[in-house]
């Protein structure tokens, strides 16, 4: 069995992991505490700054770490209330052996820490407690000669590297050997110096996809538990590997990998350790499904990227306390990979630099180019699937379930990122000519509407976001459209306000009714109908009866029957706009980027066009004129996406998916399927007009073709 893999019973299997060695004399620290989570927070952010971590839930638990080389500093948690600590501290200052042994107390009760100060404590900690606050408080109780050496975790050390130099000696850039930082201690006027080191090794970046709609849906708190949990998850198989835990930057996790003795390369143990990293996602996933069952929380992903090469170790005073970093292009270049995992739908994105480094037994599939500033020839970069069993060896059918395993929680992995780029292609952009397409994203403030009780966020477009909101008066459910227009943003209001113009002019069961409309100090907000059947896009879990899908269509042209009547083009036509009632029947929503052909009102910039990529039409996509026919090119990339299941042009970024609306050949139907591959093609014409006269015209073919009744029109 390969070292660092995971076991199905104990999480990653140590095997191959050395303690520290004697000569480094890290501290031991104690972690007390029986509260698992609280317990793997302790313990994660002490492993991973270097020090050397046992754990006991109980007083039995202590003595039983006591006998022989005991801790160098005792870290207890609350516990069941504090007393069960409290009472092991009043113990151990009993005892000469232990009387002077350093303890230090984290409660979220202040009558705790005062009963933990006044038993004799050496210091408290209150929580929440943040990870600079945990490690600087416990170096406070130790010598300077049992704190980790800077950067270095584990046995990061290499055998016969020179010890620390003193101060003032110079570094030796690029010395191979030249894995520890020069630790400046404070002078005698209190000033610490900034110190660093050049080395070589791996650097890792991992990412959470889709961390911001998870945040959307939980509490602070809940946001807080969740990183605890995942992160005391993550870092162990970059610990168990021989990696650095550098930072944890957010939702991110930083890593370096160094050459270690009798281990393999740096490379291999970070490509190791990134294709376990959607492992850990998997498992994770299926924790966040337990935990907060009712939340509707997106599926859990990870994007990694990995790079090697020369990487300046960095540790600086910065007033608030003592930060260690790595920088230098290897960092910025493994940040940029990750970023590609989203491009590129892919869970691990490499430089095949580094492939070139970790040997042939990875697996590799998609492959690119990446311009990185700086930089005089673009990065080649390649997507990592799996790794292969060793050759030349026999491999147990355990060895061959654990590769099978990482294969498919890196596939599992991959397409929860593509379902999120996807789901990113579903939103509003702003397209300029010769620009990348532009997410819109709404202002996110705090929304306070007088006479309603916000309930949840139900979703955002362009410019607003959607909340499902009670009416205090009278209990009512509604739909509140809020847009922030506490920055002075008149076009937004304006735009706002002619949506709800236009809306509220027409009468029709197929267009969403408009209860009221106002605006308070920060936000202008619409009342509107509340769906509970949700949208059509969580109707779409692959192809619909032909039946239902035409069905559908017809009820959507006859809602854009209704607004071409009144000059009004959606431009915005998706599954995610169009809602359910409770009887089945379809509904058009958000005005937000649609236009009033009867006015000469238009807040978009001349040569600006506004829409979604996967559903708006060739004429939007270069940013010429619209007119309703556009709506039709959109109604008929739905049409295409209810019968076979998904869009007819797809692509890794919205430019992509611009060009094929405009260039790519007419999409076929499956054979199954050709009776309606005309109506098809006169809805998806290129040119506006080849398509239909209108959205009239168009109605009347769709019901033809449900019925096989095909004319010419």
């Amino acid at each position: 069995m390969e070292t660092g893999f995971l076991d199905s019973n104990q999480g990653f299997a140590t095997q191959g992991m050395q303690p520290q060695t004697q000569a480094l004399r890290t501290a031991r620290v104690l972690v007390f505490e029986n509260t698992p989570a609280l317990r793997d927070y302790l313990r994660l952010h002490l492993e991973t700054a270097g020090y050397l971590v046992s754990v006991a839930e109980d007083s039995a638990g202590i003595d039983r770490n006591l006998i022989g080389t005991a801790p160098d500093l005792i870290l207890a948690g609350a516990g069941r209330h504090g007393v069960e600590g409290i009472q092991t501290l009043r113990q151990l200052r009993a005892k000469p052996s232990t009387a002077h042994l350093p303890f230090v107390m984290v409660s979220d009760r202040s009558q705790v820490l005062d009963e933990a100060r006044v038993a004799g404590a050496s210091a408290c900690l209150g929580l929440p407690l943040t990870r600079e606050d945990l490690l600087q408080g416990v170096a406070a109780q130790l010598p300077a000669d049992r704190l980790p050496p800077l950067g270095l975790t584990h046995n990061h050390r290499r055998r016969g590297s020179p010890a620390v130099p003193a101060p003032g000696t110079p570094l030796q850039a690029g010395d191979p050997t030249s894995t520890q930082f020069v630790l400046q201690r404070a002078d005698q006027h209190g000033s610490a110096l900034a110190s660093q080191v050049l080395c070589t090794g791996s650097v890792l970046f991992a990412d959470i996809r889709n961390f911001s709609g998870m945040a959307e849906l939980l509490t602070t708190q809940e946001l807080a538990d969740m990183l605890n949990a995942y992160f005391v998850r993550a870092c162990e198989p970059v610990l168990q590997h021989g990696g650095w835990v550098v930072k944890l930057l957010g939702d991110g996790l930083l890593a370096l990998f160094e050459e270690t003795p009798d281990s393999p390369g740096h490379a291999e143990r970070a490509l190791k350790t990134a294709l376990l990293l959607c492992v850990v996602a998997g498992r994770f996933g299926e924790w966040l499904a337990r935990r907060f069952p009712d939340k509707g929380l997106p599926d859990f992903a990870v994007g990694v990227g990995v790079h090697s090469g020369d990487v300046m170790i960095c540790r600086l005073n910065t007033g608030a306390g003592v930060d260690t970093t790595i920088i230098g292009d290897t960092v910025n270049v493994a940040s940029r990979l990750e970023e590609q995992t989203k491009k590129l739908g892919a869970s691990v994105v490499t430089s095949l630099e580094t492939l070139g480094q970790a040997g042939t037994r990875f697996a590799s599939g998609k492959r690119g180019s990446l311009l990185v500033r700086g930089r005089a020839s673009p990065v080649e970069m390649a997507e990592i699937t799996g790794l292969r069993p060793r050759t030349g060896a026999g491999v147990d059918a355990r060895g061959a379930d654990t590769y099978r395993m990482i294969e498919d929680a890196v596939a599992h992995n991959t397409h929860v990122i593509v379902r999120v780029r996807d789901r990113l292609l579903n939103e509003t952009h702003r397209i300029r000519p010769s620009q990348q397409p532009a997410l819109m994203r709404p202002a996110d403030t705090p929304v306070k509407v007088p006479g309603f009780r916000l309930v949840r966020r139900l979703g955002q477009s362009g410019m607003s976001r959607a909340f499902l909101a009670e009416y205090e008066r009278t209990g009512a459910l509604r739909v509140l459209k809020v847009v922030d227009v506490s920055n002075g943003a008149v076009d937004l209001l304006q735009r706002f306000m002619q949506e709800v113009e236009m809306i509220s002019q027409i009468r029709n069961p197929h267009v969403a009714t408009i209860f009221d409309h106002g605006q308070s100090e920060a936000h202008a907000y619409i009342v509107m109908e509340y769906f509970p059947g949700g949208d059509l896009r969580a109707r779409m879990q692959g192809p619909l009866p032909p039946d239902t899908a035409l069905e559908y269509v017809c009820q959507i042209a006859e809602a854009l029957v209704a607004i071409h009547a009144r000059g009004i083009v959606h431009r915005d036509l998706k599954p995610d706009n169009i809602m359910l009632r409770e009887d089945g029947s379809l509904v058009l929503t958000d005005f937000g980027i649609a236009k009033d052909l009867s006015r000469n009102m238009n807040q978009t910039t001349r040569g600006e066009g506004l829409g979604t990529p996967y559903y708006l039409s060739p004429e939007q996509a270069v940013s010429s004129q619209v007119d309703p026919r556009s709506d039709l090119y959109s109604l008929g990339v739905m049409l295409y996406e209810l019968l076979v299941g998904e869009p007819p042009y797809r692509g890794d970024d919205p430019l992509t998916v611009l060009q094929k609306h405009v260039h790519a050949p007419l999409p076929v139907l499956p054979e199954a399927l050709a009776r309606f591959q005309p109506v098809l093609e006169r809805l998806m014409a290129k040119k506006l007009e080849a398509r239909y006269a209108s959205a009239e015209v168009a109605l009347l073919a769709i019901r033809d073709a449900m019925t096989g009744r095909l004319q010419a029109v």
